[in-house]
């Protein structure tokens, strides 16, 4: 017998399925596995273990923070729920081999290390079963070709879930105990932790930005010419003495000389495959969902063998991937499927950029389907994600780039326009084209000016952040990681930290007096710079090139000198 654990039950019924005719059976209280041919499945629910304090440093003082700093063995790993246990150890004891089938990604591989310390003492053979698609041949074919655990992968994500448990006990219950009253009217826990307090503070930064922001004025001089709105070349005009000299020279002349008109092709490619953070961005934008939300969906969508894993960072596909085969599928039952007809008929190629980096493709649809009733909301992620895989085999669009020059009164004015000559990939793709259609105009021919302006503007401070936008900011600082990203924006919203309007974030009166508590003793700690380096150390982790438990240990004693600085200059 195999014993093979899985991460959730919908992929334990899954791999049953696909491996035939199975009977589910009752192994202990409310956890279930399904026996088929020489496999036992046994569905997990996620992390089956969690860093706590131990009972003796439970009661929140300053001195339990020392403890949880100072201690290397401050914090227990516990099981939650010893049912998991004890049917894994009963079955492992029989089993001739262990096949770890959690998610294919490091989260997964850590939960399996979670299942490896459970069985700790029973030596029994362990392979990894990687999946791309939960489609019955795909899983199959997956089982033919187990390979080895990732050790170093999952500590990589061990070394972050100990260190984030470390510093969040310890610092929010620093700043719970000193600050409640001045931050939290003397109600509630001040949460900290390393990644959720940087994005807090990138939300607080941006917003600062826009209270300190101070309006310039400046000024525009345009001229109508036809239906065509040119511009002067000086614009915009920051020395009003300047703007009104030159407004003068043009506001009643009537005659406009065309100098110059230059045309040329230029060409937009198609869209890099889709990876996760891209479908987190576009999936917030246009659904108008929380990151969060588009991740389940997108999980929902491939457990349903819709769409590929959705946790993924490359976006590049492997040359053995059939292209040709996969838009076969996508040719029927779905609104598209004449474009997809249309690609098969040619000869399908994607650029390459950059080599295959992941053990999984890019986001792809595999399936074909007209709605999806368990959820709608997930059919237009679908589509999404159906037209982007299209759009990528889409030609390059091609617009013809107008530039007309000429002068009033010898001061000479420009207009810029672009049309559309050949939509390319945007016949399928979600973002429309961009064109600024203007008149055509002549070399050495005057017109008629309709209208002279000069209008006072004032620049404009930055927007605040929207889901997309953070979550780019922060892919950018290095903050998170695909997967945790998404949780953070959440998880800053449930501390009331920030609160979310029609997709824009706002940082709440707390989160802005939290910042600014915490960044002059914590600045570097609570800088992305800081946190994006941590991120750098677990990935020579995962790489075998540095040891998790040292790294943890390193950051245990900067994070107790931030603490000691905290209390110092308080």
């Amino acid at each position: 017998m195999k014993l093979v654990v899985t991460e959730k039950q919908r992929m334990g019924q899954l791999i049953a399925t696909a491996l035939g005719q199975y009977r589910q059976k009752p192994i202990g209280n409310r956890i279930v596995s399904y026996e088929v041919a020489d496999y036992v499945i046994v569905p997990l629910s996620g992390h089956v273990m969690n860093y706590v304090t131990p009972k003796a440093l439970e009661r929140w003082t300053h001195n339990s923070v020392d403890a949880i700093l100072d201690d290397a063995k401050s914090l227990v790993k516990v099981i939650r729920g010893r049912g998991y246990s004890q049917a894994l150890r009963s079955l492992a004891m029989a089993a001739s081999e262990v096949i770890i089938a959690t998610d294919s990604d490091e989260e997964g591989e850590n939960i399996g290390l979670e299942v490896l310390e459970i069985l700790r003492g029973i030596s029994k053979p362990v392979r990894r079963l990687w999946l791309t698609t939960t489609v019955s041949s795909d899983i199959r074919e997956s089982f033919s070709s187990l390979r080895q655990f990732n050790y170093n992968l999952a500590r990589s994500v061990e070394a972050r879930r100990k260190l984030d448990a470390i510093v969040g006990f310890s610092g929010t219950r620093e700043l719970t105990l000193a600050l409640k009253y001045r931050v939290g009217g003397g109600r509630g826990v001040l949460s900290f932790g390393r990644v959720q307090t940087s994005t807090l503070w990138l939300v607080v930064e941006r917003e600062r930005e826009i209270i300190n922001f101070v309006p310039k004025s400046y000024w525009e001089i345009t001229a109508r010419v036809k239906n065509t709105v040119f511009v002067h070349t000086s614009s915009p005009f920051f020395d009003i003495r300047k703007a009104h000299e030159t407004f003068g020279r043009v506001k009643d002349e009537k005659q406009f000389l065309c100098t110059k008109v230059k045309e040329e092709a230029s060409f937009v490619q198609p869209p890099k495959p889709l990876n996760t953070s891209e479908m987190l961005k576009i999936g917030s934008s246009f659904l108008h969902i929380s990151p969060s939300k588009v991740l389940a969906l997108a999980e929902a969508l491939y457990l349903s063998s819709v769409i590929t894993y959705p946790r993924v960072d490359n976006q590049t596909y492997r040359q053995s991937f059939n292209q040709k085969a996969n838009l076969q599928k996508l040719s029927a039952g779905n609104k598209f499927k004449d474009y997809a007809a249309e690609l098969l008929s040619k000869n399908l190629t994607i650029p390459t950029r950059g080599r295959f980096s992941e053990d999984h493709e890019p986001i792809t649809p595999i399936a074909s389907i007209l709605d999806y009733p368990k959820n709608p909301l997930a059919y237009r992620l679908y589509e999404l994600i159906l037209k982007h895989y299209l759009s990528i085999f889409g030609p390059p669009a091609k617009f013809l780039d107008t530039t007309v020059e000429g002068s009033i009164n010898q001061e000479p004015f420009r207009a810029e326009g672009r049309r559309l000559l050949d939509r390319g990939f945007y016949a399928v793709y979600y973002y429309p084209p961009k064109e600024k259609l203007i008149d055509s105009f002549h070399t050495n021919t005057k017109y008629l000016v309709e209208e002279v302006s000069m209008l006072e503007k004032k620049t404009e401070p930055p927007p605040r952040h929207s889901n997309s936008s953070l979550l780019a900011e922060m892919e950018k600082e290095g903050i998170g990681t695909k997967s945790t990203r998404p949780t953070m924006i959440e998880t800053l919203k449930e501390r009331q930290y920030v609160r979310i309007d029609r997709n824009t974030i706002h940082p709440t009166d707390k989160g802005m007096k939290l910042i600014s508590c915490i960044e002059g003793p914590w600045g570097n700690y609570i800088s992305p710079k800081f946190t994006s380096r941590v991120e750098a150390e677990m990935e020579k982790v995962s790489r075998g090139e540095k040891d998790w438990e040292e790294l943890v240990n390193s950051e245990r004693k900067t994070f107790a000198a931030a603490i000691a600085t905290f209390r110092q200059t308080r």
